[in-house]
């Protein structure tokens, strides 16, 4: 009887001990936004929206839209170190099974164990299609485009020279134009006769302006705010936790870290249905500091934080004024009437900043992120550059007594993901022309980027130069 009593009193405990494992996986509510690789559904909360954008008194003749890429295979430089995650996946799964853990209350528990133990690491990843779009981000392009072609099927019509697509040479933007126009004409996938550019300087402008790489991009300033807050007592206590919960006896290394957090939000865009099992390795918390932290970085590096950015996004904006400008200055309908730029993160991040788009009242530092305004702050990466993500301007020309609201006989409905821009002086993303030609007319007139290569920035090739000089100087007075 005295052995039987034991065991009673011994079974709660272990009950007790295994209630208070922590099972982040199975989360009813989890936290699904993860920067620049956020789902667009997670992002948007919808599918892609297909309902149509009516303006009573109004006929949409022309759109121009800018989209990025659907979810995409890890890079190149990616792939090694998230493939080393099996080895980090084994070590976990051994400090589990011999009761490594300083604190058992915080362990991963025996379900997200399980499903750690079952990863794998894709065999599909064939290097030669690093980057590319994964066939989830190939069918959420098509789908994307099937969407905007269900609200303007007047504008996205079957007429190949309705159309000008602009794009990237490269793999991906090539994959995702084929995509998009399979969305839109099913009849002939591919879409290999419809007009289409390459224009790489308006949708890739930093990549030709020394002066932004100079100046933001290999700036120690740009990442300062991000590393201020990564240095804070409560981001290093989030990687002693995190290290806790995987039952080791020592804090791992941050770029660990955030590869278990790469590959979580990967799988988390491939498969949207689907638990990943190393997001088991981060609470809610945890994944809102990693985000703002990323937040912190585009701020700088593609926003607001930078003023260079805001001449940096003029690009596009100027290619949607001019296209724009257009069809309102010409009475007979122009062609193409619908205008596709496929694009990157970085392009869509630097287009809102230079429309104004999603401006803070105070900026973001790595100093107030508990404040009021950190935690409903407009700049966040995640609703902003999600995959899929796009702008749009729909041209709308209305009759004079269609509509007592609209007043100017052309109006402008921005979009962004689909939904009405917030913009101040319109009518729930509906701009008169007037107004826009005065919000952006002088963004779009004085874009030249000359100071991409003006003098000034280029300051740092003088004092070779000058050395050269004097040595010249010095040789040939040597030799006279």
């Amino acid at each position: 009887m005295k052995m039987n009593w034991k065991l009673l009193t011994f079974m709660p405990l272990l009950v007790l001990v295994k209630s208070q494992e922590t099972c982040l996986s199975a989360e009813e509510e989890p936290y699904l936004l993860f920067g620049t690789k956020t789902s667009y559904i997670f992002a948007n909360k919808v599918f892609p929206n297909t309902r149509v954008q009516d303006v009573p008194g109004c006929q949409p003749i022309a759109i121009w839209l800018l989209s990025r890429h659907g979810s995409h295979n890890p890079e190149t430089n990616e792939t090694a170190a998230l493939q080393a995650l099996a080895d980090l996946r084994n070590n976990i799964i051994a400090n589990y099974r011999n009761g490594n853990f300083r604190n058992t209350n915080q362990r991963i528990c025996t379900s997200d164990l399980n499903l750690l133990e079952r990863w794998v690491w894709s065999p599909g990843q064939n290097p030669s299609f690093a980057g590319d779009l994964t066939s989830e981000g190939y069918i959420s392009t098509q789908q994307l485009a099937q969407a905007w072609k269900q609200k303007y099927p007047g504008l996205l019509t079957e007429n190949r020279h309705d159309y000008l697509f602009k794009y990237v040479d490269d793999l991906r933007s090539g994959t995702t134009f084929r995509a998009f126009s399979e969305g839109l004409f099913k009849s002939q996938p591919g879409g290999s006769d419809v007009p289409k550019e390459n224009d790489e300087k308006t949708l890739k402008p930093y990549k030709y302006c020394p002066a932004w790489v100079k100046d933001v991009e290999q700036n120690n300033d740009t990442l300062r705010q991000m590393n201020t807050f990564q240095s804070k007592q409560e981001y290093r206590e989030m990687l002693s936790n995190i290290s806790l919960r995987l039952g080791f006896n020592y804090d791992i290394q941050w770029d660990v870290v955030y590869n278990m957090y790469q590959m979580c939000r990967y799988d988390k865009a491939w498969n949207v249905a689907q638990i990943s099992p190393w997001c088991a390795a981060f609470t809610k918390d945890d994944l809102r500091r990693i985000e703002y932290a990323e937040d912190l970085e585009t701020y700088y590096k593609y926003g607001y934080g930078s003023p260079t950015n805001e001449k940096m996004g003029c690009t596009t904006v100027k290619d949607m004024m001019d296209f724009l400008k257009n069809h309102v200055e010409h009475d007979t309908p122009q062609q193409p009437r619908t205008h596709i730029q496929f694009t990157e993160a970085p392009t869509i991040l630097l287009t809102l900043t230079a429309m104004g788009q999603r401006r803070d009242s105070a900026p973001l530092t790595g100093d107030n992120y508990h404040t009021q305004a950190i935690q409903t702050r407009k700049w966040s990466t995640s609703i902003m550059s999600p995959f899929s993500a796009n702008i749009a301007a729909v041209l709308y020309k209305c009759s004079q007594d269609g509509n007592f609201q609209v007043k100017g006989e052309y109006q402008v409905l921005f979009l962004e993901n689909e939904k009405p821009m917030k913009l101040d002086g319109c009518r729930v993303g509906l701009c008169d022309w007037n107004y826009v030609k005065n919000k952006y007319g002088q963004v779009s007139d004085t874009c030249d980027l000359k100071f991409c290569n003006s003098a000034s920035n280029l300051n740092v090739h003088i004092p070779v130069t000058l050395v050269l000089i004097a040595f010249t100087i010095k040789y040939l007075s040597y030799n006279s």
